[in-house]
């Protein structure tokens, strides 16, 4: 019986070990995800060259939208697209093996009157920058509502249907989903472990 007992300990102090390694490792391993991918989501396009296609395009979009459908793209009327700006453009990153990647993709807001209406899309396509959407204007407001000034881009995870705005402190990133009611903070560990759900 006494040997019995001892069995049970040692076997209960290995599993002990075993497990705060496993612990270790995986922090280890969202840590280095984290810092591995957070020189990846510098990109080589500077803002004004996003800012300038969606000037010379956005009229390609918004001139046909039938009257009916104007409040669709975030318009209370036609008047208002001669008040149209652009906010800073905001870069789309993705998930991939676990690396956070940027999709050469740029969604620039469509302002007016200070606020986020809608969102043009821009994307990098055989080195040569194009305008290929325009929408998206409950997206546009909760950019508009949870971004702040250490805001660097939005991560897009397809296989959850969610994007988080990515926020970047010191080389510290950390994760604001976009469809929650509250400005929520996660690190990407919290993301990790919804897609492994």
């Amino acid at each position: 019986m006494k040997r019995l007992i001892s069995v049970l300990i040692l076997f209960a102090a290995v599993s002990a070990t075993f497990s705060q390694q496993n612990n270790k490792a995986d922090i280890n391993l969202q840590s280095t995800r984290v810092n591995n991918s957070f020189s990846s989501l510098n990109t080589d396009y500077n803002s004004e060259s996003i800012i300038n296609i969606a000037k010379n395009r956005i009229h390609s979009f918004i001139d046909n939208i039938p009257a009916e459908n104007i409040t669709d793209y975030g318009f209370k009327s036609k008047a208002e697209f001669d008040k149209i700006t652009f906010g800073e453009p905001v870069k789309i990153y993705t998930l991939k093996d676990g690396n956070i990647e940027f999709t050469d993709t740029w969604r620039v807001p469509v302002v007016i009157n200070n606020e986020y209406r809608s969102l043009l899309t821009v994307i990098k396509e055989k080195e040569e920058l194009k305008a290929v959407d325009f929408g998206a204007c409950v997206l546009a407001k909760a950019i508009s509502e949870k971004k702040s000034d250490k805001t660097i881009g939005i991560l897009r995870v397809y296989k959850i249907y969610s994007d988080f705005i990515i926020d970047e402190d010191n080389k510290i990133l950390s994760f604001i989903p976009v469809k929650a009611e509250t400005r929520e903070v996660h690190d990407l560990t919290y993301i990790i472990n919804l897609l492994n759900k």
